[in-house]
């Protein structure tokens, strides 16, 4: 089936959505991406890169992208492993002699592919407070680390997140290929993928780009720009900075039958689950984190960084992506994600319940946009010539969708629906001499157009 035609009525939906949420949750700015097959579909900016000189966030804006480096980190490890440079089951300590510790000598069993797993038992983020205080160690620091003793538990007893355990794998990848680790992810994946402003650290030309990162919306504060910030010896963990242009081209390359970085099969093992975490909505692969959207199996990372978040989501069956970027420390990136993710699967799967009746609606856009009364805001989206009515507030509006479907003049009838609401009623607009639906009448009730 060729889900370009849903696609597309997906993308307006959450471009609309997109743009609501960005004033509604008041966050500086965001992009996204949208990939289907071999190419990019959807791109858009909302809000700013720059509030005090209002730069527009747009789809070539670069933004800090923190532990979504790790995928990179981690395609640089199974290149390697093609290459015959090392195997995943290795000791790190073959690699890395100084990775021991008197202090504790299970430091000495983990391997490369419980690091990859976080299933290694390293502390999280070593013993330095770069998260606040914003000076990120030196490898001299972790070294001194490891070796008084940087385990919480034994390898492979539990899975527990580890910047800490994809610093080192930066120091694997510079052993076993004899380049530096900025130096081998720049020529195998980002000079392979044509990417113009991806980096693992902050290059002159991407720092003209780069949107400023802001603090979290504190009750009575204005947000705050963070200064720039250098990872150091953890940009192999959430060093790396790029756009969403860049990534939906990196996106496409995860998908199988595009072979520029990976072989089909160290792409099927690199997803190949290997810790399923009991009680989570999510379990984890060799660097990807995988969880479902509904009953699709979706591969991606998200990335927390002093003043970003950033996410994206792979869907390999049907060769979708979608990747969200923003330039607030609390912007919510995963719902964001998930939800455009929700609102694909929908229209995908339902598309056909908009299927045209006898007679076609002329114009059927004329009834797209935003309304409002005292209750709510609702959006109307064209649907294969249906309308679909949903909160441009919620975090998943999908769950709250509700299907228009046309029978006379300016009037539909809400055929799908919460049973609370107003479902098996009318719906009818009212236009202007041009035709564009200025209000609208859910049941009785008005909502006035508002942009």
């Amino acid at each position: 089936m060729d889900l370009a035609t849903p696609l597309k009525s997906a993308t307006k939906v959450i471009d609309r959505w997109l743009a609501y949420k960005v004033q509604a949750d008041r966050l500086p700015g965001l992009s996204v991406g949208i990939v289907y097959k071999d190419r990019a579909i959807f791109s858009q900016g909302y809000g700013y890169a720059d509030i005090e000189q209002k730069i527009p966030a747009t789809p070539t804006t670069c933004y800090r992208i923190a532990s979504f480096s790790k995928i990179f980190t981690a395609i640089a490890v199974l290149q390697l492993f093609e290459q015959e440079k090392l195997h995943l089951d290795d000791r790190v300590r073959r690699y890395l002699p100084w990775f021991t510790s008197k202090h504790d000598p299970r430091t000495g069993q983990i391997t490369i592919r419980q690091l990859l797993t976080h299933t290694a038992g390293l502390d999280r983020d070593g013993d330095t407070p770069h998260w606040t205080d914003f000076q990120f160690p030196s490898l001299d620091q972790i070294q001194q680390h490891i070796t008084a003793g940087a385990m919480t538990y034994a390898p492979a007893e539990r899975w527990k997140y580890s910047n800490l355990g994809f610093t080192i794998l930066g120091e694997v990848i510079k052993v076993a290929s004899g380049m530096s680790y900025e130096a081998f992810v720049n020529k195998h994946i980002v000079k392979r993928l044509n990417l113009s402003h991806t980096a693992p650290a902050v290059t002159d030309d991407i720092g003209k780009h780069l949107a400023l990162g802001y603090s979290r919306a504190i009750p009575g504060q204005e947000r705050v720009a963070f200064p720039r910030i250098e990872t150091r010896a953890m940009a192999s963990a959430t060093g790396f900075s790029s756009n969403v242009t860049d990534l939906c081209q990196f996106m496409l390359a995860q998908f199988e039958g595009h072979p520029r970085l990976l072989a089909d099969a160290s792409k099927r093992e690199m997803r190949r689950i290997q810790w399923l975490r009991e009680g989570s909505d999510s379990d984890w692969s060799l660097g990807f984190q995988t969880w479902k959207i509904n009953e699709r199996r979706i591969y991606g990372h998200g990335g927390s960084f002093q003043g970003y978040k950033s996410r994206f989501g792979i869907d390999i069956g049907r060769t979708i992506g979608v990747v969200i970027l923003a330039n607030a420390i609390d912007a919510p990136s995963q719902d964001l994600v998930d939800g455009a993710l929700q609102i694909i699967d929908y229209l995908i799967t339902r598309f056909e319940e908009f299927a045209p009746p006898s007679t076609r609606v002329e114009n059927i856009e004329r009834y797209e946009g935003n309304f409002r009364c005292i209750w709510e805001d609702v959006a109307v989206a064209a649907v294969n010539n249906g309308l679909l009515l949903y909160d441009p507030a919620s975090t998943n509006p999908a769950l709250d969708f509700h299907q228009l479907r046309y029978e006379k003049g300016d009037q539909f009838k809400m055929v799908h629906g919460d049973s609370f609401g107003n479902i098996g009623e009318p719906v009818r607009f009212e236009c202007d001499d041009k035709g564009l639906a200025r209000r609208m009448f859910v049941g009785p009730d008005p909502l006035e157009r508002f942009e």
